[in-house]
């Protein structure tokens, strides 16, 4: 199998993708399951990606996923009890999609 992230904006104050509990839950699983991730930008976002360097790419990524959000408040309650470590801060679960998504990204810009 392989996940597909379809991204509005690499730029964590954009994102919508990052504040999303399920797609950070889903590319987290994706990444521990070793299934193949790609990344799909959306046309203004991977033009400007091309313009950009990639350790500034790198620090406008953020995750947070104990800040995200689902439709459903159990659905977020679930799976932030599910990916957050003994801190209740989930930081192996931002570090890995956050490590995971400037790869993706790199791998764009040596496209």
């Amino acid at each position: 199998g392989k996940v597909v992230c379809v991204v509005d904006d690499y730029v964590a104050a954009k994102a919508i993708y990052f504040s999303r509990v399920w797609t950070v839950f889903e590319v987290f699983t994706a990444s521990i399951e070793k299934i193949d991730v790609d990344l799909a930008l959306m046309a203004d976002a991977r033009q400007r990606l091309l313009n950009t360097r990639v350790r500034e790419v790198a620090q406008a990524i953020e995750v947070d996923v104990m800040t995200a959000k689902a439709t459903d408040p159990d659905d977020e309650k679930r799976i932030k009890q599910l990916i957050a470590g003994e801190d209740g801060a989930a930081t192996t679960t931002n570090t890995i999609v956050k490590q995971l998504f400037v790869k993706l990204i790199g791998t764009v810009l040596m496209g």
